[in-house]
C-alpha cells in the first residue's frame, strides 16, 4: 500500500512514471475504491439511504466511472497514435486520490468550502490530464479533448447508476426522501380528514 500512496503523492506534485509502473494488487485497488466512495457518500447529503446502501452504491459506481473513462481514453489515445498498451484504470484510479482533499473543506466557511471544492474538483482534472499526457506522449490538448469529450458518455453512466441504485433501494433520491418524509393527514373517525379549518 505505501507505493499506491507513494505514487498518489507523486502525481499529485506532478511526477508521473510510465504506466507499467502503475500496478497494484487487487486488494489496494479495492481499498482505493471504498475509500473513495466513503469520501464521496460522505459528500453527498442531498442523497438519501441508509450507509451500507449509499457506501455499496458510491463505491460500485466509482468502480464503474472509473473503468469507463479508462477504456474511453485507451481508444481515444490510440486514434491518437500515442496508444498506451498498458491498462490505464489504476492510474486514473490513483489520480483520482485528489478527492481525498475534499473533506477538509468541511472546517471552512460555507462560501469559502464552496470554492475551494470547485477548486480541488479543478485540480484533479489537470493531475489527470498531465499524468495521461505523460504515459501517452500525446499532447495535452489532444488528452482534454479527450477528457471533454468524455463527460456526455459520465453524465448518462450518472443517470442510469442514480435511477439503478434508487430502484434498488441503495439510495433515496431527494424528491423520493421528501415523499417518504411527508406525513399523511390524519384521518377523522368519519373518514374525513381531519383540518384546521
Amino acid at each position: 500500500m505505501d507505493k499506491l500512496i507513494h505514487d498518489a503523492l507523486d502525481l499529485m506534485r506532478w511526477r508521473v512514471r510510465e504506466a507499467a509502473h502503475y500496478q497494484y494488487p487487487t486488494w489496494q485497488l479495492v481499498v482505493t475504491l471504498l475509500l473513495l466512495g466513503i469520501i464521496a457518500a460522505a459528500g453527498a447529503g442531498s442523497v438519501g439511504g441508509d450507509i451500507a446502501g449509499k457506501l455499496l452504491f458510491f463505491t460500485v459506481f466509482g468502480a464503474m466511472e472509473t473503468l469507463l473513462m479508462a477504456q474511453f481514453m485507451q481508444w481515444w489515445l490510440r486514434l491518437a497514435k500515442a496508444p498506451v498498451e498498458t491498462p490505464l484504470f489504476s492510474l486514473l484510479l490513483v489520480a483520482g486520490l485528489v478527492q481525498v482533499l475534499t473533506p477538509l473543506t468541511s472546517w471552512l466557511p460555507t462560501d469559502v468550502a464552496e470554492i475551494a471544492t470547485i477548486a480541488i474538483a479543478f485540480y484533479g482534472v489537470t493531475v489527470m490530464l498531465h499524468a495521461l499526457a505523460t504515459v501517452s506522449g500525446a499532447s495535452r490538448m489532444r488528452v482534454l479533448g479527450g477528457i471533454l469529450l468524455f463527460s456526455p458518455l459520465a453524465a448518462m453512466l450518472m443517470v442510469f447508476a442514480f435511477s439503478t441504485g434508487s430502484n434498488l433501494g441503495l439510495i433515496e433520491l431527494p424528491g423520493e426522501t421528501q415523499i417518504s418524509n411527508s406525513q399523511p393527514d390524519q384521518a377523522s373517525p368519519d373518514g374525513k380528514q381531519d383540518s384546521l379549518y
